[in-house]
Parts: C-alpha cells; structure tokens; sequence
C-alpha cells in the first residue's frame, strides 16, 4: 500500500510538471507565431529596401547595412533545448580535426584511428569575429528584457578563448561587453528598467563575492525556505547598475579579484568558475505585473585533465605546483558533477544531483524548467589536444540532448521591493544588502581611481 502511494505521489509530481510546460507552451504559442510575423515583415521590408537602394546606385544608411536580429522569442524553442554553438581556436590546420561552419555544422575528428562526426547546433570557423559570434547569441539575450531567464557559459580546456570569447580584450570585446551594450542599447529606447548585478566565484568548492566592499570572504549556500525553492547565498552583495560606464568598472573590479594562475597551457589561467548575474526588472505596465529577466554569464574553469594543466608531478617542496593540482582537482571534480547534472536531465530522472558541487547549486535555477541556456564550446585543433577536444565534443553532444522544457517569463510583483528581487536571481534568498558607508575599503586589484568610482555609484538598496 505504501509503495502504491509513493508512486502516486511521482506521477501526480511528473503530471504537474507536464501541465506547468503545457501552460508555458500555450502561453508562448501566439507570441512566438506575433514574434515570427514581424520577423518576416522586417526581413522583407530590409530587402526591398536594399534592392531599391542598389537599383538606385546608393547604399543604405550604416545602421541599416546588415538585416534587422531575429525576434527574442525565436531562440525559444518549444522543446527548451539547451544550444550547442562550437568555437574553434586560430591556429595551425590539422588533418585531424576538420569542421562544417554554419547552423547545424558539424565538427569531425580522427582520434586513435577511428574517425567520428559531431552535428552541433552552429559551428564557427576559427576566422569568425566576436561580432559573428555574438550576432547568434544576441536574439536570446534581448530575451531577458522580457522577463525571460537565459544562461549562456562557456566549456573547453584550458587555452582554447573560453575566456576571450567571454570577455575579450578592450579593441576586441567579446560576449560579455557586446550582451550589456545590447541590452543598455534596447533599454534606452523605451520603458523603465532596473539593473540589479551581482558577480561571484568558485575556487577550490569555496564561493566567492567578487564584488564584496572589503577582501572577498567565503559565502555559505543553501537552500531556499521550503515551498519557494530557489538558492540562499548569504552575505552576497547585489548592486544596482544605473548606467552601462558602472556596470563595466564593477566588471572589471570583479576580474581583478578572480583567481588565475600559470599554467603549461596558458600564463593567466583562470582557476576558477566565474558567474556573473544580471537581472532586469521592468516596471509594471498598466495592464498586469511587469517582468523580471536575468542573464547568467558563467566563464568555466579549463576541463582538461591534472596533468595536462602542469599540475601533476609536483615535488615536496613545491608549494606552487601542489596549489595547482589541487585546483585542477577540484576543477575537474566540480565539471565532473556538471556533466552527472546534465546526464539526469537528459534522461528526466526525478532525482537531479545540484547538490553534489558548489558549481551545480549555484546553476540549479539557470537549469530549471523553462530556462534558456545555451553553452559556447571552445576546442583546439592542435594534434596534441586531440584527445581533450574529443572529450569536449561528446560533452557538448550530450548537453544539446537535454530539453528544459518550454521557456517562461517571469513576473515580476506589482509590489516589489528591492528585496524581492531575490526571487528572481540565481543566487537567491537574501534581500539585497545596504550601500557600505563612505569609509569602507574598497576590494583590492583596481586602481584607486576606479575603486572611489565605483564606492560612489554603488547602491545595493535594501
């Protein structure tokens, strides 16, 4: 009797779930059909316009040069695939990794003689420009300014641009600055928005506020109070962003506080998992609640193995390299419960293991139901990262099978404080903490120039 009860209990749960997703899917049909037809309309409105424009021997203003992005809503899918877009690294051709850009490209390998075919969602050339790359992801981020959550990391060993094409260097800017400009850029057309960041790391299974007023300190994660789900990441601080110029000088306080270290694979690798969350909170419209959107960008440690990393073989007295293979382990620990997430959720399994790693907690919410995420692969094509690039593939290969079901907006409370934009972030659960008075020492890394900056424009409200 009760085991015929607790498997009641199952399907009663599976039957929710089922009927949440319906309930998403039928609230997001006729947008996605309105979204595809103004799509459609811009698209032939710009051709007919550049046809005139040719006949006529003239060229289109600069703004105009290029087709209007796709509509937000089309990256959407239905089915709430997680998208796999693959990066391959400049460098020397080699005959054993060959690759298809473009949608539905393929990545093609010959490793200990058998060769293998992987079919990726877009693949890039290693010619392909930030701009390109951003170009692809720009539909899904404009998503999050209505109220959708989106997810975009970044996955590959170490040496391979995860975080160029996450950052990229100032002349050059990768997905990181583009996404803010983008969206700064969007917001000031029209409407009212809150910006709310917040920038956080795991080194060695510890999270760090990168952002914290003072050195950063160890912060506890939990659970959220029963019945509302959600993480609880104590003492995390959450700033309001009143401008594009403060959002990038605390972006830039944030890198200088993340730990990197020399690797054999690169001089400045980054040891750590780096997760910074934006949430976008509109004000309610006449009609209805308005809505809250967030943008997690997560900036993945390297994936190779220890020794790989120069980390291995270290002698007694090696202090450095003992470091080193101890945040290699950890690394690879922390991805590996990833990779046991992202199985569970392929397969639907009732139970998902978030709790297994401080990395996986951290994701749960950008993983849950109705979430869009979409992972950059970075791979090398050099012979000698062959059997890591392989390992990379079949990653990202079972990563594009995981379906989260169809995206949901998320509404924001007529009422809402600052506080409850904990409900709405990632890192959820505590109200957002109170500007530190004029004499706090500011975090340490930056210049004092921009430290003072930043002391005068922070205002986490609470």
């Amino acid at each position: 009797m009760l085991g015929q009860l607790a498997g009641l209990r199952t399907r009663m749960a599976s039957l929710r779930q089922g009927c949440g997703d319906l309930r998403g899917l039928v609230s997001t049909f006729t947008q996605s059909c309105q979204c595809s037809l103004n799509e459609a309309r811009g698209q032939v409105s710009w051709a007919l316009g550049a046809l005139s424009a040719g006949a006529a021997g003239t060229q289109l203003p600069e703004e105009q040069q290029r087709p209007p992005t796709g509509c937000p809503g089309r990256l959407l899918e239905l089915k709430g695939n997680i998208r796999v877009l693959c990066r391959l690294r400049p460098g020397t051709p080699s005959s054993l990794v060959s690759s298809e850009p473009g949608p539905s490209g393929t990545v093609t390998t010959c490793y200990r003689g058998r060769q293998r075919r992987f079919r990726l969602d877009w693949v890039f050339s290693p010619e392909a420009s930030q701009e390109e790359v951003f170009r692809e992801l720009e539909p899904a981020v404009l998503s999050c300014l209505r109220g959708y959550s989106v997810c975009i990391f970044t996955y590959g060993q170490t040496g391979t641009g995860k975080t160029y094409s996450m950052e990229g260097p100032p002349e050059d800017p990768g997905i990181a600055p583009r996404a803010l400009q983008s969206l700064f850029q969007e917001m000031g057309t029209g409407g009212h928005h809150r910006v709310t960041l917040s920038m956080v790391e795991i080194y060695n299974e510890a999270v760090r506020d990168l952002l914290a007023p003072g050195p950063p300190e160890r912060l506890a994660v939990r659970q959220g109070p029963a019945g509302q789900g959600g993480i609880q990441v104590a003492g995390l601080t959450y700033w309001d962003v009143p401008n594009l110029e403060t959002l990038h000088q605390m972006l830039s306080l944030g890198r200088s506080n993340r730990a990197t270290a020399a690797t054999t694979k690169n001089r400045h690798s980054s040891r750590s998992h780096a997760l910074v969350t934006l949430t976008l909170r509109t004000a309610a419209p006449p009609r209805g609640p308005g809505t809250a959107g967030t943008l997690h960008l997560v900036d993945l440690a390297g994936s190779e193995r220890a020794w790989k990393a120069g980390a291995a073989g270290t002698s007694r007295g090696d202090r450095d390299g003992a470091q080193r293979l101890r945040e290699a382990r950890t690394i690879n620990r922390s991805l590996l419960a990833l990779g046991g997430v992202m199985a569970a959720l392929r397969a639907r399994r009732p139970h998902v293991p978030f709790r297994d790693s401080q990395l996986t907690r951290l994701l749960q919410p950008a993983l849950g139901p109705g979430a869009t995420a979409v992972l950059l692969l970075q791979i090398s094509t050099r012979p000698e990262d062959l059997g890591e690039t392989v390992c990379s593939l079949k990653f990202a290969e079972r990563v594009g099978q995981v379906e989260l079901g169809p995206a949901r907006r998320c509404r924001a409370p007529r009422s809402g404080t600052p506080s409850s934009l904990s409900t709405d972030t990632p890192l959820t659960g505590t109200p957002c903490t109170p500007t530190p008075p004029p004499g706090s020492p500011p975090s340490p890394g930056p210049d004092s120039d921009s430290s003072s900056a930043l002391g005068t424009q922070k205002a986490g409200g609470s």
